[in-house]
């Protein structure tokens, strides 16, 4: 991934979130830090040998820090926090146009509040299916 240098700016990007799972990794990271157990109960369905894969792979493109916080705890980069304004925004933008071309009404989207339990953030999960 992002390997060719011969490429513009959007394709190196389009590469780092064609991965199912990093724009995951940065929507959560940027929302607050997280360990390695935490990230992995919002995640279950990537195993811990993966998440630890991926997590590496955004660690090598600056997107998440290289080392952990004083808790343990992953954090994004100010670039990794850059790039997650952009996911959002790319998010909610396409599924207004997802909900647009349908005719339909665009639900609102609301991030949950900082402090909320790791079970509400599982629930939550759910809504950022139609986003991510």
């Amino acid at each position: 991934m992002t390997e060719r240098k011969d490429r513009c700016g959007v394709n190196y990007t389009l590469d780092v979130l064609e991965d199912k799972w990093q724009p995951r990794i940065i929507y959560w990271l940027g929302f607050r830090p997280f360990t390695i157990d935490e990230l992995h109960r919002l995640l279950p369905e990537l195993t811990l040998v993966a998440l630890n894969d991926e997590i590496a792979s955004l660690q090598n493109l600056r997107i998440v820090n290289s080392n952990k916080d004083e808790n343990d705890k992953y954090t994004l980069t100010d670039n990794g926090t850059d790039l997650r304004n952009m996911v959002v925004t790319m998010g909610v933008w396409g599924r207004q146009q997802m909900d647009d071309s349908a005719n339909q009404i665009s639900d609102q989207i609301v991030e949950p509040e900082a402090d909320a339990s790791i079970s509400e953030l599982i629930e939550y999960n759910k809504k950022l299916d139609k986003y991510l």
